[in-house]
């Protein structure tokens, strides 16, 4: 009985938990303190769930019509919450049309539970809710409107799932090019392991989808298997959580670097009297990144560049794009393997450890290095050189 309790309650108090760190955390941004709201939201979601566990039958009966708009609104409130890390600087209040959906069921919900009566309502919970034996159709015209809701919240939940889902990757997508367009290190910028929440989304949808078709009522007293929805609603909240309280860059960040560009142009277009409508030659960039080898600092950015050549970012970015046919990070780390490469083969600086090539060649860590590297080459850094060892050996030998 005390496990089960523990069940129920468990995806609660993970929110609470992360809704307790997202606000006392040392970077409280806008998208982290949404965060947290949504997260307050879903510990409403799940008390409605305990309720429903613990047969606080009266609890449920009412919390029920809050858990279908907190239930509802859950994706599309996700859904902006990406929008404020890729798109909106802050929060756009015409946005809430999307959870008119969610509160118009809700409202519906409330209208039919307040004109139920005792007895009403009591066939609902407990022959409809919890299938107790005893209660038979057909059901009064107020129940059935309530299973009515109950397939109308089913149907709307797949079209959320799916519409919250496909446009979030979007903008994840969207947002991850023009980070690796601007910045030649993109650890921690790009949104990435919110894709990857997408994916949880999805597996937590069919979960859920899952639970409602076959009955909540299912899992009560049934332990081993109240443990599957609860241990696995855990953890993708334990995910959500965990990724949005270490995604510090957001679009604010992004903005912000870009304001400070065109700050810098026009102070030194007013200063030397200058135009930053030069256009430049691929040959020319390629002839500043070989000589001042801009490569190696791990901050730098294509507005750097632009600054240095007196040009437009918009034209390197051309150049970059479709002459070399890359991105901006991608061009610039070809480089920075290259680097790499040169001093690992320099047998004079066999002593320098991974994390110091790294550092030299212009990586902000070494866990980029190590990635880049084997995208590059095909194999670790580890690995390249037990291989580049081996292959001298077996020159002396010869």
């Amino acid at each position: 009985m005390l496990f089960s309790l523990i069940l129920s309650v468990m995806p609660m108090f993970v929110c609470l938990f992360w809704v307790i760190l997202l606000l006392s955390g040392r970077e409280r941004n806008l998208s982290k303190r949404y965060l947290a709201f949504f997260l307050s939201l879903s510990v409403i979601n799940y008390f409605t769930h305990a309720a429903f566990f613990n047969y606080e039958y009266k609890l449920f009966a009412f919390m029920d019509n809050v858990w279908v708009f907190t239930s509802l609104a859950g994706y599309p409130l996700y859904y902006y919450y990406i929008r404020l890390l890729t798109h909106d600087v802050k929060i756009n209040w015409r946005w809430s049309w999307i959870v008119a959906p969610s509160f118009l069921l809700s409202l519906f919900s409330f209208v039919i539970y307040f004109a139920m009566s005792p007895d009403e309502l009591e066939m609902f919970i407990h022959g409809v809710m919890y299938h107790e034996a005893g209660y038979t159709e057909p059901y009064p015209q107020l129940v059935g409107l309530q299973i009515l809701r109950m397939f109308l919240f089913q149907i709307i939940f797949i079209i959320q799932v799916a519409l919250s889902v496909y446009f979030g990757f979007r903008l994840i997508i969207r947002y991850n090019k023009n980070v690796r367009r601007f910045y030649s290190n993109t650890d921690r910028k790009d949104l990435s392991p919110v894709k990857w929440v997408l994916f949880a989304f999805l597996f937590a949808s069919v979960i859920s989808l899952l639970s409602n078709v076959i009955g909540k009522d299912f899992f009560i007293n049934k332990t081993a298997l109240l443990a599957i929805p609860s241990i696995t609603h855990s953890l993708f909240l334990f995910f959500i959580g965990y990724v949005g309280y270490h995604q510090d860059f957001t679009i604010e960040h992004f903005m912000k670097d870009v304001n400070d560009y065109r700050n810098q142009k026009t102070f030194q277009e007013e200063k030397e009297n200058i135009s930053f409508k030069n256009k430049i030659t691929k040959r020319q960039l390629i002839q500043l990144m070989e000589e001042k080898k801009l490569f190696t600092n791990p901050e730098l950015r294509i507005t750097d560049i632009a600054l240095i050549l007196g040009t437009n970012r918009t034209y390197i970015s051309r150049i970059v794009n479709e002459e070399m046919e890359t991105n901006f990070c991608d061009w610039i780390n070809s480089y920075r393997i290259d680097y790499a490469v040169n001093i690992m083969n320099d047998p004079k600086q066999n002593h320098l450890s991974a994390l110091q090539v790294s550092e030299i060649s212009g990586f902000s860590s070494v866990s980029a290095f190590y990635r880049v590297f084997k995208e590059k080459q095909g194999i670790s850094p580890g690995r390249y050189r037990e291989e580049k060892v081996r292959f001298g050996r077996v020159t002396q030998q010869g």
